[in-house]
C-alpha cells in the first residue's frame, strides 16, 4: 500500500509525517497544550514581555511600561484560573475522602450487627446447655470481630493522612480498642452482659459517625452547588479545606464523652454493690479513665488548632 515516493495511501509519510509536513506527536501536543488552564494567558503575557522588551531597546519606557502591565493581568488572570480549578480538586477529593469513609464505617456497622447478634444469641445457653459447637461459634465470632478491628485500622489510615480532624481519629482509636476488647472476650466464650454492652456501644458509636459523615457530604455537596459563596472561597483558596469543620468537631468530641458517660452507667448496672470487684469491669473502669483523660487533650488541641 505505498507509492515510489514512500508515502502511503492516506498521504502520509513512512516516517509520521502528514503532507502538510506536521507530524501526529506534534499535532496531539498542540491539543494537549490548548486544553492546559491558563496556557492562554500565560502565552499573552509572554508576548507582553516581548514587546515591553523591544520598547526598552527602543528606550520607550512609556509603551514598555503598559505592556508590562498587560503581561502581569495576564499572569493574575492564569493565576486565578489555576487556583480555582485547584480549589474544586481539593474539594472533589475532600467529598471523595468522605464518602470512602462512610462506606467502610457502614460495612463496619453490617459486619458488627452481625457479630452482635451471634453474641446475643450465644449469650441465652446456659452454661449447663454450653458444648463444644458454642465455644466454636465464640471463636468464629472472635475472628470476624477482629476484621472488623482490620477496618477500623484502614479508616484510621484515611484519617491520619488527611490529618485535619481530631476528634474523628480518636472516636476510631476508641472503637478499634473496643473492638479488641470484644475479641478477647469472644475467645474465652464470654458472650455476657458486658461483651454485649461494649458491642452495643461499639455500634451506637459507628451510627454517630456515619451520621456525621453524611452531614459532612451533604454541606460539601450544598457549598459547592451554591453560586453565592464563590468570592468567599475565592479569598480562602490558598488554604486546605478540613476535612470536617470545627462544628463537626466539636458534635463528635461532644460524642465521645457521652460515650464514655454511657459506658460508666452501663458498667454501673453490672456491679453489685457501691464497688467494682469484677476484674473485667474494674479494666473497663481504668479503660475509661484513661479514655476521659484523651478526650481532654484532643479538646486542647482543637481549642489551640494544634490539629492544623
Amino acid at each position: 500500500g505505498e507509492s515510489k515516493d514512500g508515502k502511503s495511501k492516506d498521504g502520509k509519510s513512512k516516517d509520521g509525517k502528514s503532507k502538510d509536513g506536521k507530524s501526529k506527536d506534534g499535532q496531539q501536543s498542540q491539543q494537549d497544550d490548548s486544553k492546559t488552564p491558563g496556557r492562554d494567558e500565560i502565552e499573552r503575557a509572554r508576548r507582553e514581555m516581548e514587546r515591553a522588551i523591544e520598547e526598552l531597546k527602543k528606550k520607550s519606557r512609556e509603551t514598555a511600561a503598559e505592556h508590562q502591565d498587560e503581561a502581569l493581568k495576564e499572569l493574575i488572570k492564569a493565576k486565578e484560573k489555576l487556583e480555582e480549578i485547584l480549589r474544586q480538586l481539593r474539594e472533589e477529593e475532600r467529598k471523595l475522602l468522605l464518602a470512602a469513609l462512610e462506606a467502610r464505617f457502614q460495612k463496619m456497622l453490617a459486619m458488627q450487627l452481625a457479630v452482635y447478634q451471634g453474641t446475643v444469641t450465644l449469650g441465652k445457653v446456659s452454661e449447663d446447655d454450653w458444648v463444644g459447637r458454642h465455644t466454636t461459634q465464640s471463636i468464629k465470632l472472635a475472628r470476624d470481630e477482629e476484621e472488623i478491628a482490620v477496618e477500623a485500622i484502614k479508616a484510621l489510615t484515611l484519617l491520619k493522612e488527611e490529618g485535619s480532624s481530631v476528634s474523628f481519629p480518636e472516636a476510631v482509636i476508641e472503637l478499634r480498642e473496643d473492638m479488641l476488647v470484644v475479641s478477647r472476650r469472644l475467645e474465652e466464650s464470654k458472650v455476657g452482659k458486658l461483651s454485649q454492652a461494649i458491642e452495643k456501644d461499639i455500634i451506637e458509636s459507628l451510627e454517630e459517625m456515619i451520621d456525621a459523615l453524611q452531614k459532612e457530604l451533604e454541606k460539601v455537596e450544598d457549598e459547592q452547588k451554591d453560586q453565592e459563596k464563590k468570592d468567599q472561597q475565592q479569598q480562602q483558596q490558598d488554604q486546605e479545606p478540613p476535612l470536617v469543620d470545627k462544628l463537626a468537631e466539636l458534635k463528635m468530641l461532644r460524642a465521645l464523652q457521652l460515650r464514655i458517660n454511657r459506658r460508666t452507667r452501663r458498667l454501673a448496672r453490672l456491679i453489685d454493690g457501691e464497688e467494682a470487684v469484677e476484674k473485667d469491669v474494674l479494666e473497663q473502669l481504668k479503660e475509661l479513665a484513661r479514655r476521659q483523660s484523651r478526650v481532654q487533650r484532643a479538646a486542647r488541641d482543637l481549642a489551640t488548632g494544634r490539629n492544623r
